[in-house]
């Protein structure tokens, strides 16, 4: 992975600290509380940020720049790139420093010429011959120097003579697949809808209705019994941020870990794209308003992780309403929350205006929060308000417009609040080698260490779900998302759910490392609610019931993706026997083989596996170009 752009030193959340104990909060309390009318507190917030602002240097306490690409910058990773390059087992880890040169150099120069011949080296040494052809090219248009051109041509048609071979000599009487290595050509089944599908909202069974009360709010609820292994509803989300750690290494874009052909933005150095097609479209669909701004914000995020999330969905959201703005502010003046029902919209003709409202109305808890917590994200909001409009084409767009620059930066204060309520981490499975001690566990949970695929769950994005953010939580959930390569999540019951009872999710702290009384403070601290399930009404750990002996079989049979995938419908068959026990404040050890091996089917990305499979491979060659 790449390192991490935030930075503690530069987080926002801690400035804010600093400034409320020495003036913000002096500011801010006395006028908030002599104000009867609370809907008006967080205007009277925003004016004395506003005020405090206009004299504040934040943009030296913050260590804010324009993100500028940088030669000198580019050769540093390049030549990090060629240490690994040299070290024996290191050869893919050389990809991400080189994608990092190419992402940091400036166009057409001499040194993102020569990444971009370094890369196609790594490529070669990696039997990746269509990859490194087209990295070539990406070299030659990039004003490779004349001096090494004969390396490159060499190179070049070696690389030629090889598909010519490989084409001639099929194994076992087929062609080599070339490009196998990248997860968008594995063959896996397709997740479907278990039950006919609502009329009007196609990725959503029939049965899944919204309901709302005093006691639990909006909630799922099921009109019939669900069975374990049902697919109730296959979502695209409205928007999905990469992980930063991944961005030289997947697609911004379609998200899809495409490291050998990434291609650079011209315009920042944080994203970077599988294809010219997926760089338009990111830039059409978000990325041309906060191009300017990305790395800052990644930077200095801290302890506001729905920061990042806010910005993407907000500039997703200006990017569809950009031709008719005042259409959409007086939309959204006499908009009724009250009444949208992502459920009841017609998703088969759905407008931009339509789809937007269900991201709209999601959970904010604006008026639960603190003072001091809701003046920090109005702290936060008001200074990437600023950035926008200096760096960013939002800068035209609400230069001289008052209504449109207030749009903006109340859409940045909704969604920076909704964005950590309402996001879900995106994840794949990586199939890894596990140490002593975790050996030690595996075998104690029924895993032969020596014969079984031992796969982690990792998260490579955020996203937001307009439909599924209606489900509440539960310690221990009844369906489980299950991401797809496709960039949609499917959701499945993992333990059978009556007709008339609601869906849970689990929003993170559900966990086997926290305590009743921590999981509880977790949850209310960031979601503001006090958790009723039954774990929490027990106090007690959240754990995995002891194994049966059937499961114990299970477990042994499905020692390897491919048994996984035999045995799977077996699995789901004893678990929804007849008379089958569910403890509610405890899961099954069956739960949690379904909901792995469906990710591992589901959600594997096939290029760690490159990454196994090539990672050993010696010192062949020089990595000059």
């Amino acid at each position: 992975m790449s390192e991490r752009l935030q930075d503690d030193a530069w987080d926002v959340g801690n400035l804010f600290d600093q400034l409320w104990e020495e003036s913000l909060k002096q500011r801010i309390i006395e006028p908030t509380q002599n104000q009867p009318d609370k809907d008006k507190i967080p205007e009277i917030i925003k004016r004395e940020i506003d005020e405090f602002l206009r004299t504040f240097p934040f943009h030296d306490r913050l260590k804010l720049q324009p993100d500028t690409k940088d030669n000198a910058n580019a050769v540093a990773a390049r030549n990090r790139g060629n240490e690994l390059f040299a070290t024996e087992g290191e050869c893919l880890k050389s990809l991400q420093h080189y994608n990092e040169s190419i992402a940091c150099s400036e166009p057409g120069s001499e040194t993102r010429a020569l990444s971009y011949g370094n890369r196609s080296a790594v490529c070669l040494r990696l039997d990746m011959y269509e990859e490194c052809l087209e990295t070539i090219r990406l070299a030659r248009a990039s004003n490779y120097p004349a001096r090494l051109a004969d390396k490159l041509n060499k190179r070049e048609q070696h690389v030629k003579r090889r598909i010519e071979e490989m084409y001639a000599e099929p194994c076992d009487g087929k062609p080599i697949e070339f490009g196998k290595h990248r997860p968008r050509y594995m063959v896996h089944p397709e997740l479907k809808l278990s039950y006919e599908a609502h009329a009007n909202v196609p990725q959503l069974v029939k049965c899944v209705e919204l309901r709302q009360n005093s006691e639990v709010g909006r909630h799922l609820v099921t009109t019939q019994k669900l069975k374990v292994g049902d697919v109730l509803l296959i979502e695209k989300p409205y928007a999905s941020m990469l992980n930063d750690q991944e961005r030289y290494k997947r697609c911004d874009f379609c998200q899809n870990e495409d490291r050998f052909t990434l291609i650079p933005c011209e315009g920042c150095t944080v994203t970077m794209y599988c294809s010219k097609e997926c760089m338009d479209k990111a830039h059409k669909q978000y990325h041309r308003y906060e191009c300017g701004v990305l790395r800052d914000c990644w930077r200095m995020i801290g302890s506001l992780p729905g920061g990042i999330m806010g910005l993407r969905t907000v500039a997703t959201a200006f990017a569809s309403f950009e031709q008719d703005l005042e259409g959409w502010i007086d939309h959204l003046n006499t908009l009724d929350e009250a009444k949208v029902n992502a459920f009841t919209v017609d998703w088969n003709e759905i407008t931009d205006s339509d789809m937007y409202d269900t991201v709209h109305v999601l959970a904010t808890n604006q008026k639960r929060r603190s003072c001091k917590d809701l003046a920090m994200l109005i702290f936060f909001a008001s200074i990437v308000h600023r950035l926008l409009l200096e760096r960013t084409e939002l800068g035209t767009l609400c230069e001289s417009n008052p209504a449109r620059s207030k749009l903006l930066f109340d859409l940045l204060l909704r969604h920076v609040q909704t964005s950590p309520i309402n996001k879900k981490q995106v994840s794949h499975m990586k199939c890894c080698e596990i140490d002593q001690e975790d050996e030690y566990e595996f075998n104690n949970f029924g895993y032969d260490s020596d014969d079984e695929d031992i796969f982690e769950e990792r998260t490579h994005a955020i996203a937001v779900y307009p439909l599924f953010s209606m489900a509440n939580h539960s310690c221990i959930p009844n369906v489980a998302p299950i991401h797809l390569l496709d960039g949609r999540c499917a959701f499945v019951v993992s333990r059978p759910i009556a007709a008339g009872e609601q869906l849970f999710d689990v929003y993170g702290f559900g966990t086997t490392e926290f305590d009743s009384s921590l999981r509880l403070l977790c949850l209310e601290q960031c979601y503001y609610f006090k958790c009723r399930c039954a774990v929490c009404e027990s106090c007690s750990y959240v754990s995995v019931r002891n194994m049966n002996q059937e499961e114990e079989k299970f477990l042994r049979a499905m020692s390897n993706s491919v048994q996984m995938r035999n045995h799977l419908p077996k699995l789901i068959e004893h678990m929804n026997e007849v008379g089958r026990c569910y403890p509610k404040h405890q899961y099954t050890a069956a739960e949690v083989m379904l909901v792995r091996s469906l990710r591992i089917i589901h959600s594997y990305s096939l290029e760690d596996d490159a990454e196994d499979e090539f990672g050993n491979f010696g010192v062949l060659g020089s990595s000059d170009g």
